[in-house]
């Protein structure tokens, strides 16, 4: 059963409801989850048995999400910035999980030092969606890193889910319709060959949002959905 106890929660931070008597802790001042990190858990295909990796994990509500999807599930989620990482780390706490998931401070761009080599058979990653110094930067420095490519690219990304799988491991990443083109190049540059994809538009209007999955050394054959109607 899930803790409902809220005496954890600070006058800057909220505690939302995510359903089934799953909850996560998120401050009020920076980053907040939304529909993409929802999307890219529902499109991830993740089974009980698997043991994934989240990176640029923020708050966790990606692992949270996974279980919540597939109870039993392991999931390690890997994050940059200290504050966002002791945040997640409550949240699994608060939703009895340390059994099941692990938030670990870390830079993705050290991969090799922190994870052995092919250690997980599925990657999920919301990484920051623009390049740096592109588009609006909140003043906010956590908010900045979350955005912006500051600390890590989409390159750096997909070069450390590469390494984290074996063959036929599965890469699931959310991300801009208008990154597809980087995306598909940097994921065959490092043997992940896209195999899914699906794109969300509001009615009458362009995507907006995108998800995929890879998978390392396989052969070529990609599935397109479009979805419409919805908010992305």
């Amino acid at each position: 059963m899930k803790s409902t106890d809220y005496s954890s929660e600070k006058c800057d931070e909220t505690i939302e409801n995510l359903g089934n008597g799953y909850f996560l802790i998120q401050g009020k001042a920076e980053f907040r989850f939304g529909t993409d990190a929802v999307k890219l858990a529902d499109f991830a295909n993740v089974k009980p048995t698997d043991t994934v990796m989240d990176l640029c994990t923020g708050t966790g509500i990606i692992p949270i999400l996974l279980h919540k999807k597939a109870p039993g599930i392991h999931v390690t989620g890997l994050e940059l910035q200290p504050q966002m990482c002791e945040m997640a780390q409550r949240s699994v706490k608060l939703n009895n999980l340390t059994d099941n998931i692990s938030i670990m401070q870390g830079d993705l761009c050290q991969i090799r030092s922190l994870f052995p080599a092919e250690s997980f058979q599925v990657v999920t990653c919301n990484p920051p969606y623009m390049k740096d110094a592109t588009g609006k930067q909140n003043e906010l420095d956590a908010v900045t890193i979350a955005r912006h490519e500051v600390c890590c690219t989409l390159e750096d990304c997909i070069s450390a889910a590469a390494y984290l799988l074996p063959s036929g491991g599965r890469l699931c990443m959310v991300h801009r319709p208008e990154r597809l083109a980087d995306i598909i190049a940097s994921m065959r540059a490092y043997r992940i060959e896209p195999k899914r994809l699906t794109l969300f538009a509001a009615k009458n209007r362009p995507p907006r949002l995108l998800v995929i999955e890879g998978q390392k050394n396989r052969n070529s054959g990609l599935i397109v959905e479009l979805k419409t109607g919805e908010k992305s």
